[in-house]
C-alpha cells in the first residue's frame, strides 16, 4: 500500500511561524510533543474534530508510524512535525496560538548531566508561556512522582500558569499503550494539568522570509572554495546557535556539495549547501532535500559560504 505520507507530514517552512489556524475548522490548535506510536494524536482527532491537532515527535521513524495511522483512520484535521520541539514550537507558532499542549510519558532524563532535557527546566516554562493562550493549559503524565512536582514547581514559578493538584493514578478518558502496560505491572502514574492564568509579554519575532539561495561573482574555482570553507565554523546570525561546515564533494554533473551541521538552542540538523559555478560566478543554495529549517545558524552558515565564493 501506498502512503501519501504529505497530506500529514509538514515539511516546508517557507514563512515562519506558520498560520495554523488556517487549518483548523474552528481556529482551535491542540498539540502533542513526543507522540511516539500516535494513538493519543488519534484518540484527540477523533474526540475534537473541529480542532486541528499537531503532533510533534524527534523520531523519524514514529514519524512515519504516526502519519500512517492518521491517513488509515480518515482523519483531515491532524498535521505532523518531525524535528525537536525546543525549536519548532517558538519559531514555527506564533505566540499565543496553541490551546493545549500534551505530553504523555516523556523520559524524565534522571541522570544530572541530562538535566536541561527536561520539562522540568525554567527554558520550556518559558516555552509554554510564549505558546499557549490565555485560559489554555498544558496536562502532563508520568510515572514518575518527583518528575510530576518539579514541573509544577518549575513551569508555575514564573507566575504564569497555575498547577492544578498532582492526581495518582488518575482516571484519564484515554489510557495509552505504555500507560496500560504500565499499570498492568501495579505502579503507578501521576497526571498534572497548568491552567495559563497570565499573559506573556514576548517581543515580536523578526520576519522569517529569508533567502535560501544567493548569487555572487567570482574568480575562483570551485576546488578552492570548497577548499576554503571546509571545516569553517562560527556563530549564527545575532551571535544565536553555531555553524560548521565538514565534508565537501563535487558531484558528476560539476556542482560543489558541502556537509553543514547547525545548532540553534539545542536543535541540531545536518543539511547540504550547494555551490554551483557559473558563467562568472557562483551560486549557493541550501538542498532542499531535508527540508532544513531556516535558523539563524542556517543563515549564517550560508552568508559565510557566499561570502567565501566571493573570495573574501
Amino acid at each position: 500500500m501506498t502512503w501519501d505520507l504529505g497530506r500529514i507530514i509538514v515539511d516546508e517552512n517557507v514563512d515562519l511561524p506558520l498560520d495554523w489556524a488556517s487549518l483548523s475548522p474552528s481556529g482551535r490548535v491542540f498539540v502533542e510533543i513526543g507522540f511516539g506510536n500516535g494513538e493519543f494524536i488519534e484518540y484527540l482527532a477523533q474526540t475534537f474534530p473541529e480542532v486541528l491537532i499537531l503532533g510533534i515527535e524527534v523520531s523519524q521513524w514514529c514519524v512515519a508510524k504516526g502519519a500512517r495511522r492518521v491517513l488509515a483512520a480518515g482523519l483531515g484535521n491532524v498535521r505532523i512535525m518531525h524535528g525537536d520541539a525546543r525549536f519548532l514550537l517558538r519559531h514555527c507558532f506564533s505566540p499565543e496560538s496553541v490551546e493545549r499542549v500534551y505530553m504523555n510519558f516523556p523520559c524524565p532524563w534522571p541522570k544530572t548531566r541530562h538535566a536541561s532535557r527536561r520539562v522540568t527546566v525554567p527554558h520550556f516554562a518559558d516555552l509554554l508561556s510564549y505558546l499557549i493562550v490565555p485560559g489554555g493549559s498544558f496536562e502532563l503524565a508520568t510515572d514518575v512522582d518527583w518528575y510530576a512536582e518539579e514541573a509544577a514547581e518549575t513551569i508555575s514559578a514564573p507566575g504564569v500558569f497555575q498547577a492544578d493538584p498532582i492526581e495518582a493514578d488518575p482516571k484519564r478518558p484515554y489510557i495509552t499503550k505504555y500507560e496500560r502496560k504500565w499499570r498492568a505491572m501495579g505502579k503507578s502514574t501521576w497526571h498534572l494539568v497548568l491552567h495559563k492564568t497570565g499573559k506573556y509579554d514576548d517581543p515580536i519575532m523578526e520576519g522569517n522570509c529569508w533567502q535560501m539561495e544567493m548569487e555572487c561573482e567570482s574568480p575562483m574555482k570551485l576546488e578552492d572554495v570548497l577548499s576554503k570553507i571546509k571545516d569553517a565554523e562560527g556563530k549564527g546570525v545575532g551571535g544565536r546557535g553555531h555553524w560548521v561546515f565538514r565534508e565537501t564533494f563535487v558531484s558528476d554533473s560539476g556542482v560543489g556539495l558541502v556537509l553543514v551541521i547547525t545548532t540553534d538552542d539545542g536543535f541540531e540538523q545536518h543539511f547540504y549547501l550547494k555551490v554551483i559555478p557559473g558563467r562568472d560566478g557562483f551560486k549557493i543554495k541550501v538542498d532542499s532535500v531535508g527540508h532544513p529549517y531556516r535558523t539563524p545558524a542556517m543563515r549564517a552558515a550560508l552568508h559565510y559560504a557566499l561570502e567565501a565564493a566571493r573570495g573574501e
